[in-house]
């Protein structure tokens, strides 16, 4: 296995299957500039709350801003408070945002209040800007269905209890890439590393706008919940791998212990029906793939000869990078892509896990370490 990952690592700039459709992240919305300023002229004298207002984009499912600091630097303890339509509260020091500007968490609903607090007195010539505003505007219909869409929401009653626990480890991907605010999938597979496709978080500008957002689903009662937002740390050029898809994200802490991990194991499980996929199609919260949810041709070329297997899990734009399992929860592969009718591929595709893992054991010491287990999580989540 170990020279089968390393064979495939040295193919990935002369891919096998020469007629394979581009993968990109879905292209979930927009970014559109809007230079708001927070300067003297809108602030309080003095120190406390020095500004509030309110930003919301009618119609977006969610909206993240990209703040910049002009002038002199704010005192240390000066902050930007926001707060989401849902209660969630974060706190942005000042003082953190560097040269390239930092993009905020998201925020649900197309809606955020927000306070600029300081503790002393403000220069003058200081200005937090809100330089740009990402906004949903994709209404995705999945498209990368057999017959009827029969993807559920996570926690519905329809879903066993043990299939239901594969998904807290899933996270909900939010980031800027090509000028468009885009999604993906991804999952734990270490207290802080996390596992999605090679086509959705590549480099380190990429990096640097991604938030995961964990537990981002309906709850059993149809309430919508929203649970921490974590960011992406930095993505070495060896944790990528071009010929597999695959993309292992460090970030900046770690959510392992909270939500568990899934195993990418060395003796990672083979393809066999029926099968599961937990993902976020679109923008969408949280859903799982069970019904009519099964392995086809079970090896195909995807980037690299051989590497994928089939499946007629429903999916859509935004399911890249969710995990596969089996019916007994094991991780037999990872999403990367949805087919559409009259494309080079017209079948959904997954990378086999064990191929992966095979991969991740060259990385050494500062790999995962992996158990014998295909998943590990606390719960019984393209």
């Amino acid at each position: 296995m170990r020279a089968l990952a390393v064979m495939l690592a040295l193919v990935a700039s002369s891919l096998a299957a020469q007629d394979a459709p581009v993968l990109e992240a879905f292209v979930d919305g927009q970014v559109e500039a809007r230079d708001i300023r927070i300067d003297a002229q809108v602030r309080s004298d003095g120190d406390g709350v020095l500004w509030t207002d309110e930003i919301s984009v009618a119609g977006s499912d969610y909206i993240r801003l990209l703040l910049r600091v002009e002038g002199p630097a704010f005192p240390p303890g000066a902050r930007l408070l926001l707060v989401g339509a849902l209660g969630q509260q974060a706190e942005i020091a000042l003082e953190t945002i560097g040269a390239e500007g930092l993009w905020t968490q998201l925020m649900p609903f197309g809606r955020v209040r927000m306070a600029l607090i300081a503790d002393a007195a403000v220069a003058v010539e200081s200005v937090l800007v809100i330089d740009s505003i990402a906004m949903q505007s994709s209404k995705v219909t999945p498209y990368s269905v057999y017959g009827e869409n029969q993807l559920t929401p996570i926690n519905a009653a329809a879903v066993p209890e043990n299939l239901r626990g594969l998904g807290a480890p899933v996270a909900f991907l939010s980031f800027i890439q090509g000028g468009f605010a885009r999604t993906c999938s991804g999952f734990l597979i270490g207290p802080d590393l996390l596992l999605t496709n090679e086509h959705c978080i590549n480099n380190a500008e990429t990096c640097r706008t991604m938030t995961a957002v964990f537990g981002f689903e309906f709850d059993a009662g149809g309430q919508l919940q929203i649970g921490p937002q974590v960011g992406c740390k930095q993505v070495e050029e060896r944790f990528l791998n071009v010929a597999l898809d695959a993309s292992v994200v460090k970030l900046d802490r770690a959510p392992g212990p909270d939500f568990g991990q899934i195993s990418v194991a060395a003796n990672a499980a083979s393809v066999a029906t029926p099968m599961v996929i937990v993902q976020h199609p679109g923008s969408q919260p949280k859903q799982i793939s069970i019904l009519d949810c099964a392995a086809g041709e079970i090896r195909v070329d995807g980037r690299a000869q051989a590497t994928d297997f089939t499946h007629t899990c429903d999916t859509a734009g935004g399911s890249s990078g969710a995990p596969v399992f089996d019916a007994h929860g094991a991780l037999v592969g990872l999403h990367h892509f949805g087919f559409q009718d009259g494309e080079a591929w017209e079948t959904n595709r997954a990378v086999h896990a064990d191929l992966i893992a095979a991969w991740l054991e060259t990385l050494g010491a500062d790999a995962p370490q992996q158990g014998n287990s295909a998943s590990d999580t606390t719960g019984a989540d393209q």
